[in-house]
């Protein structure tokens, strides 16, 4: 039976990209939390807070479109692989991006 083994170079390219999508799935928990605590507050307090969260939400974002970009911009020497297998990577590398913009846009519709 043959087993399937990624090359040391593809191994790092999926861990990369596993590491952008979760960095991108996890502005969803943080957004309901900045907006939960928002809610939470009263008065002056408000305006602290939402500071508070718009910084660090803005933050995490960049970073988000950072390694997302990154990813999509990935350099992988593509001697040994099939065509299949080329064509499967150059699909796959476009993940981090999309998640980070259907992410996006599902958060600007709830907020």
């Amino acid at each position: 039976m043959k087993a399937l083994i990624l090359s040391d170079e593809i191994n790092q390219f999926h861990w990369s990209m596993l590491k952008s999508v979760l960095l991108v799935l996890s502005l969803l928990p943080m957004s309901q939390i900045f907006l939960n605590g928002w809610q939470a507050t009263e008065g002056s307090s408000q305006i602290m807070v939402g500071f508070f969260a718009i910084s660090l939400f803005s933050a995490v974002t960049l970073l988000s479109f950072y390694f997302a970009l990154q990813a999509t911009l990935a350099k992988l020497q593509q001697q040994q692989m099939t065509v299949l297998e080329q064509r499967v990577i150059q699909l796959y590398r476009y993940v981090p991006m999309l998640s980070l913009a259907s992410m996006l846009s599902y958060l600007s519709l709830q907020i």
